[in-house]
C-alpha cells in the first residue's frame, strides 16, 4: 500500500492524458514542483475534476507508485483563473509568475526519506502574492509583482541581495508600507530582475 503525502499546492499547467485523465504540474508547499497524473479528471462526475484545473489552489493528497506521482484527492480553496478573470493584467501576471516557477524550479521525481518535512519559503512568497493580488488596487500591482520577482530570484540563487536597496527580503508578506518604501527603487529593481532572468 502506497503512503499518502499531503500538501498545499497550485496547479501551474495541465494536459490531456489518455481517455479521461490529465497530467498536471503542481507547485507544492512541501515537495516543490511535481508532475502528477489525475485519473478520471476529465470525467464530468469525477470528484477530482474541479480541483485539477489550471490555477487551482488547494490541499492535495498524492501517492508515488511505479508509474510516478498520482493525485488521489483534492480540497480546492480557490481557482485564481476565475478570481482574475475580470482583470486581464492580474491574470497575465499570475501566469507569468507560474511560468517562471515551472522554468526555474527542478521537478521532484520521487519521494526521499525526509520528503515533505521542509516547507519551501518560495511557495509562501508565491501564495502570499496571489492572495494580495486578489484584492490589490491597480496602482499597487506592478510594485508587488516587482517585489515578488526579486524575492523569487533571490531564493532560487539567481539574484544577490543588495543591502543598499533595503528591499524587504526576510519575510513573505506584502504590505503597503513596503511598497511605498521601494517605489523610488523600482527602476533599479527591474534592472536587477532583467539581468537575473538573462542568466537563467
Amino acid at each position: 500500500m502506497y503512503r499518502k503525502h499531503h500538501t498545499r499546492g497550485i496547479i501551474i499547467s495541465s494536459q490531456i492524458e489518455g481517455n479521461d485523465s490529465r497530467r498536471i504540474n503542481i507547485f507544492t508547499e512541501s515537495f516543490g514542483l511535481l508532475s502528477t497524473r489525475v485519473q478520471g479528471a476529465r470525467n464530468i462526475h469525477s470528484k477530482l475534476r474541479g480541483g485539477s484545473q489550471d490555477f487551482s489552489f488547494g490541499e492535495f493528497s498524492l501517492v508515488h507508485g511505479k508509474s510516478g506521482w498520482r493525485v488521489v484527492s483534492v480540497r480546492a480553496e480557490i481557482n485564481y483563473f476565475e478570481a482574475f478573470r475580470d482583470s486581464p493584467p492580474k491574470l497575465k501576471i499570475a501566469g507569468n509568475i507560474l511560468s517562471l516557477i515551472k522554468k526555474l524550479v527542478a521537478e521532484e521525481a520521487r519521494p526521499t526519506e525526509s520528503f515533505g518535512q521542509v516547507k519551501t519559503p518560495l511557495f509562501s512568497v508565491v501564495s502570499i502574492f496571489f492572495d494580495f493580488l486578489v484584492s490589490a488596487k491597480e496602482q499597487d500591482i506592478a510594485l508587488a509583482e516587482c517585489l515578488t520577482l526579486v524575492r523569487i530570484l533571490h531564493i532560487l540563487g539567481y539574484m544577490k541581495h543588495d543591502p543598499e536597496l533595503l528591499i524587504p527580503m526576510s519575510y513573505s508578506e506584502i504590505n503597503i508600507k513596503d511598497l511605498e518604501m521601494i517605489t523610488p527603487k523600482r527602476s533599479k529593481m527591474i534592472e536587477l530582475i532583467n539581468e537575473s532572468l538573462k542568466a537563467t
